[in-house]
């Protein structure tokens, strides 16, 4: 069985446009995009950060019986920016909550492989590839396999057999030749 060549990106909103972009040059070609993983230091942080903002959000719906439960008085701040305006505070916590947690999964990456071996790393570079930069080994993979002539905007580019995958993991900006 031929091993199916493979382009992975490791981003998010990239990996979409990327896709897109590598569609229109590759029509049959798979691609799939992934997360790129956390270190395993924000892990615990993200989740920390979860627990507290659904504890804040708890506070906010029902602090009052919550007090009330332990046998305490309701704190100062509570009753005067709590309790009087609960709509706004739970959106408070929701929101600062996600922005806070949103801020600590963003690793930055979008990393490119392709047939298994990494075309391109936003973490080692800096900055976002350029068309050119992805398309080059897979028109050198078809090139290889099917000759022909490849690239360049010929419009003649060999076919990609079915079954042969690309996955692509982050996403592309849209527009232009540099994709960021």
């Amino acid at each position: 069985m031929a091993s199916v060549p493979s382009a992975s990106m490791l981003s998010s909103t990239a990996a979409a446009n990327a896709a897109s972009v590598l569609y229109s040059f590759f029509p049959t070609l798979e691609v799939a995009g992934t997360p790129f993983p956390l270190p395993a230091w924000k892990r615990p942080l993200v989740l920390a950060v979860q627990a507290a903002q659904m504890g804040g959000l708890a506070l906010v719906v029902a602090g009052d019986h919550i007090f009330r439960q332990l046998g305490v008085a309701p704190p100062g701040w509570y009753t005067s920016h709590v309790a009087g305006n609960r709509f706004g505070a739970g959106m408070g916590v929701w929101f600062v909550g996600n922005l806070v947690t949103t801020n600590l999964q963003n690793t930055g990456a979008f990393e490119v492989y392709f047939d298994g071996r990494l075309v391109f790393s936003k973490l080692a570079e800096g900055r976002m590839p350029t068309l050119p930069e992805l398309l080059a080994p897979m028109d050198a993979y078809f090139f290889e396999r099917k000759g022909g002539e490849v690239g360049g905007g010929h419009g003649r580019r060999p076919a990609v057999a079915a079954g042969q995958a690309a996955t692509l993991k982050g996403p592309l900006p849209a527009g232009g030749d540099s994709l960021d």
